[in-house]
């Protein structure tokens, strides 16, 4: 499904939308060649920008939007269980779930755009969503599901989508027991609990709604995990788990000589190093010889592609936060960004990929001039992501 719905991308954009005005025209072209989950961002964030004046051009790119979006690598965002995200492997991946890139998040927010536009297309859309199987957890798992942006646009449908005719015919009522029928996994519970609170119904049918709805809590099927990590008052004894099995980062020889490496040229032998110790031949020394680990590691030396991928973007990272800014500095960054922007994981996960030149650029927006010569490096890369992210954020100065 996502290599035939990628092989469409650049028939969804010609298939004769109303024209765009600069510099959207420009924005969908680049679109056009990136993944099917970062296309869909970008025309959400086109219209989401409010500077598209065009109603049917916004109401067009939401619907390419929703449809690039099931073609989504995720699809469902995950979160990470308290406690296990710092350095490990479920840890960028709750990062990477947070950027909003999985099918279901992308899809409920082109419904919840296209409400105001067009209401009774938001609700055509929303009858379409993907619904993904949520296969029970284990208590080994360290990622657990997160469907809320669903539950919220089922919230925003069901409160604004139906005319006073529809409403008088119990339309709000009826689509929100139907969706507390279709609940199979306690990672529903929590968000269709407040969709319910919200929802346009008279109070007879809310506790109605209710009633239907604490029915099938009690016949939920066993997942453990999703449970434990379920609000107090929807846990049931006996359904507590114990920490998950997790892939830690900087466990290898390699990695761990890395990570010793990096805090001495960080802090030095005594844990204390000023900034005018930088210019000394001792530390440019130890950053030549740094440096040189990092060309000789290879991905055979770690657990798995991903988790050197992210090591070795934490490392880089680490050093342009502390090599001064200059020649040094850039040639680091260029080496990032050529190991990024060639990294396999583009394909096979491209929203774990973005996760790491995501934080990059995050970190360079506290300063102009690191800022810019982050965009500058992203858009000499050619990579379609990288170089559509340099645009979007250049038309809509996110800075």
């Amino acid at each position: 499904m996502r290599l035939a719905l990628f092989l469409l991308i650049p028939a969804l954009f010609a298939a004769d939308p109303p024209k765009l005005p600069e510099p959207f025209r420009t924005l969908s072209d680049l679109a056009s060649a990136a993944p099917p989950e970062f296309a869909a961002d970008a025309l959400l964030r086109m219209v989401e920008s409010r500077k598209l004046a065009d109603p049917a051009a916004r109401r067009s790119l939401l619907e390419q939007a929703f449809q690039l979006a099931s073609a989504a690598k995720f699809p469902i965002r995950m979160q990470g269980v308290t406690g296990t995200t710092t350095d490990t492997a479920s840890g960028s991946l709750n990062d990477a779930y947070a950027l909003g890139f999985d099918a279901l998040s992308l899809q409920s927010r082109a419904v919840r755009d296209m409400l105001p536009l067009d209401p009774a297309k938001a609700r055509a859309l929303f009858t379409e969503i993907t619904r993904p199987a949520l296969a029970p957890l284990t208590c080994d798992d360290a990622l657990v599901y997160d469907p809320s942006a669903f539950y919220l646009a089922l919230a925003a449908i069901d409160g604004s989508a139906f005319t006073p005719q529809e409403k008088a015919k119990d339309a709000p009522f009826n689509l929100m027991l139907d969706e507390i029928g279709q609940m199979t996994s306690p990672s529903q519970i929590a968000p269709l609990a407040v969709a319910i609170e919200s929802a346009s119904v008279t109070a007879i049918q809310r506790d109605h709604l209710r009633a239907r709805f604490n029915s099938l809590i009690q016949n939920m099927p066993a997942d453990d995990r999703s449970l434990s990590a379920a609000p107090e008052q929807y846990r049931s004894k006996g359904h507590d788990c114990a920490a998950p099995k997790l892939d830690h980062y900087w466990q290898s020889a390699t990695a761990k000589q890395l990570l010793d490496a990096g805090k001495k040229l960080r802090f030095g032998p005594r844990g204390q190093l000023a900034d005018s110790d930088h210019s000394s031949a001792q530390w440019q020394q130890d950053l030549i010889d740094y440096l040189n680990l990092i060309a000789a590691w290879t991905p055979d030396q770690e657990p798995s592609p991903a988790i050197y991928f992210h090591e070795r973007c934490l490392v880089y990272t680490s050093l342009l936060d502390l090599v001064p800014s200059g020649p040094e500095s850039e040639k680091i960054l260029a080496e990032y960004v050529d190991f990024v922007g060639n990294s396999s994981l583009y394909d096979q996960s491209p929203g774990e990929w973005f996760v790491e030149p995501s934080k990059l650029l995050d970190r360079a927006r506290t300063d102009r001039t690191r800022h810019a010569k982050v965009l500058n490096a992203f858009d000499r890369s050619g990579n379609p992501v990288l170089v559509l992210e340099v645009a979007l954020d250049r038309t809509f100065d996110t800075q």
